[in-house]
C-alpha cells in the first residue's frame, strides 16, 4: 500500500488515540476540516454536550452542530434570533485566538481552539460542575468580596469595577460604576444582573442619540457568556463604555468598565477627516495625489509611536526588497516599475490604523497586558477599513488598494499564525509580505523606550530563523542579498 494511501488511515488512528487519551481525563475534543465539517469527536464531547448524542455525524457542517447547541441553550425569548447566534458562533470559530469560558447546562466550560496548517481546526473543552451555594442571597450580600483597603483603592479609580458570582449576579461595585450607570448607591446594584443595571440606565433616557444604540439582551448575553476580548457598549448621552473581563482565583468574574467616549469621538473625527481627504483624490492629478499622501502620512505619523525616520527607512527597505525579488526572478508579474513605485508610496501608511488605538495603549512605554494587546492588534483592520472607505478613480484605486493590503496584512505570518485573519502563504498580498519583513527588521535594529536595539547581524540571524515561518522564503532570500544595503539605509536614516 502506498504512503499516500496510508496517510488518512494513520491520521484517523492518531485522532482516535488522542481522543481516547483525552477521554481518560474527561477532556472533550472535536475536529473540523477546512470547510467547517465535523471530522472526529470523542466520548467526552457527547458528555459535555449531550444534545449531540446520536445526532452528530462525520461530515456534518458546523452550522448544524451549532443549531443543536443553541436549541438546547437559548430561552424561548431568544430562539427567534437563533440564526444570529449561529453566525456569531461561526465567526468565533474562525477567529478564536485565546481560550474563553461559558456556562452550559449545569457546567462551567472552558474552550480552547487551535487552527492546523492543513486548514483544519481542533476545539477542546474542559467542563466542571457549577457550584451552587446553599447560603441565602442576603447572606451572600454581607460576605466581604474585597478587603476594606482594596475597596478604598478601587473607589478612587475613574473606571467602573464590578464583581459577579457564577450566576452573573453583582457581588460588589465601586463608586465609579454607580455613577457611570446612574444608580442611587452601591446597594441598589447588588444581587442583580448587569443586564438589569444596563436596562435601568437606559430607561432614564427614552430617546436614543444618533451615535448611541442600546445593546439587545441577546447581544449582551452572548458577549458576557463568551468573555475574553474587550467589547464596547453604548450608554445614553452618546457615551461609550469598554468592558474588560478578568477571572480571579475564586472563580468570580471581575469586569472593568472604561469610559472611552472621548476616544471614540476623536477616532470618529479623525476617520471622517481621512475619508474626506481621500475623497479629494477623485481628481486625476499628481499634485493632489501627493497632497493626499502627505496629509495621510502626517496623520499616520501623528499617531505613530515610532519616528518619521521609521517611515523613511521602511519605504526604502520595501523598494530595495521588491527590486531584488524581481532580479531573482520572483513575482515578476507583480513587480513592474509602476508596482514598485506604488509600494514605495503606500508603505508609509502601514500603521495608519493606529488612529483608532487609545493613547494609554499606543504610547505605553512598558509591556502591554493581554487585553491591551488584543486592542492594539485591531489597528491592522482599522487601517484597512479606513483606506477602503473612499471613492476614487482607477489610478488612485490601485494605490489605495496596495496601501489597504499593506495596512491589513503586514502582521500576517507565512505559516498562518499572524493576525488579523490568520492568512498564510500567498493568501497574504505580496506588498504586505514585503512590508512584514521590512517592519520587523527596522523594529529590531532600532532603539525604543521599551527596548535596546539589536545589532544588524542579530537581526539578520533572527530573520533567517523565521524563513518559511513568519516570512516568505523568497523575500528572506532577497533580504540576504541586500542585507548590506538595508544596513546602510538604517544608518543613513538613523533616529
Amino acid at each position: 500500500m502506498s504512503t499516500s494511501a496510508l496517510a488518512p488511515r494513520l491520521n484517523r488512528q492518531l485522532l482516535r488515540a488522542i481522543g481516547d487519551a483525552l477521554d481518560g481525563v474527561k477532556i472533550a475534543i472535536c475536529v473540523f476540516d477546512d470547510e467547517d465539517r465535523t471530522v472526529f469527536w470523542n466520548r467526552s464531547f457527547l458528555q459535555v454536550f449531550p444534545e449531540h448524542a446520536g445526532k452528530v455525524y462525520e461530515g456534518e457542517p458546523y452550522r448544524e452542530n451549532l443549531h443543536r447547541f443553541y436549541l438546547a441553550r437559548l430561552s424561548a425569548a431568544d430562539l427567534p434570533n437563533i440564526e444570529q447566534f449561529i453566525s456569531m458562533g461561526i465567526d468565533r470559530h474562525h477567529a478564536q485566538m485565546r481560550p474563553y469560558s461559558f456556562d452550559h447546562r449545569d457546567q462551567r466550560v472552558l474552550v480552547s481552539s487551535l487552527p492546523l496548517p492543513s486548514g483544519q481546526r481542533v476545539r477542546i473543552w474542559n467542563a466542571e460542575k457549577r457550584i451552587h451555594s446553599a447560603l441565602p442571597v442576603q447572606a451572600l450580600a454581607t460576605n466581604a468580596v474585597v478587603s476594606d483597603e482594596t475597596a478604598a483603592l478601587l473607589d478612587r479609580l475613574p473606571d467602573g469595577v464590578m464583581i459577579c458570582d457564577h450566576d452573573g449576579m453583582l457581588k460588589w461595585v465601586n463608586q465609579a460604576f454607580v455613577d457611570m450607570y446612574a444608580c442611587r448607591n452601591k446597594q441598589e446594584c447588588l444581587n442583580h444582573s448587569f443586564f438589569y443595571i444596563y436596562e435601568k440606565a437606559w430607561q432614564q433616557q427614552q430617546t436614543h442619540g444618533p451615535h448611541t444604540a442600546k445593546k439587545t439582551i441577546s447581544d449582551l448575553t452572548e458577549q458576557f457568556n463568551f468573555s475574553g476580548a474587550p467589547f464596547d457598549i453604548a450608554l445614553p448621552h452618546q457615551r461609550t463604555v469598554r468592558i474588560i473581563t478578568q477571572k480571579n482565583v475564586h472563580q468570580d468574574t471581575v469586569y472593568t468598565h472604561v469610559d472611552v467616549s472621548e476616544l471614540e469621538l476623536q477616532k470618529n473625527l479623525l476617520l471622517q477627516a481621512q475619508t474626506q481627504l481621500l475623497e479629494i483624490a477623485n481628481k486625476k492629478s499628481a499634485y493632489l495625489e501627493e497632497q493626499m499622501l502627505s496629509t495621510l502620512n502626517a496623520i499616520a505619523l501623528a499617531r505613530d509611536n515610532e519616528t518619521g525616520q521609521h517611515i523613511l527607512r521602511t519605504q526604502h527597505y520595501v523598494k530595495t526588497l521588491a527590486l531584488r525579488l524581481r532580479a531573482l526572478g520572483h513575482y515578476r508579474e507583480e513587480l513592474s516599475d509602476a508596482d514598485v513605485d506604488t509600494m514605495f508610496k503606500a508603505a508609509p501608511l502601514h500603521d495608519i490604523g493606529q488612529v483608532g488605538i487609545p493613547d494609554n495603549i499606543l504610547l505605553k512605554p512598558g509591556r502591554l497586558t493581554e487585553e491591551e494587546w488584543a486592542i492594539m492588534k485591531t489597528h491592522a483592520l482599522i487601517g484597512e477599513n479606513t483606506l477602503a472607505a473612499t471613492k476614487h478613480d482607477e489610478e488612485q484605486n490601485h494605490l489605495l488598494t496596495v496601501a489597504k493590503n499593506i495596512a491589513g496584512g503586514h502582521h500576517e505570518w507565512w505559516n498562518g499564525e499572524g493576525y488579523p485573519r490568520g492568512l498564510h502563504g500567498q493568501q497574504i498580498p505580496l506588498a504586505a509580505r514585503i512590508m512584514a519583513l521590512a517592519d520587523v527588521y527596522d523594529a529590531l535594529v532600532s532603539e525604543r523606550v521599551y527596548k535596546k536595539n539589536w545589532t544588524h547581524d542579530q537581526a539578520v540571524q533572527f530573520i533567517l530563523e523565521k524563513k518559511g515561518i513568519q516570512f516568505d522564503p523568497f523575500i528572506v532570500d532577497a533580504f540576504l542579498c541586500e542585507r548590506d544595503v538595508c544596513n546602510q539605509i538604517a544608518q543613513t536614516f538613523k533616529d
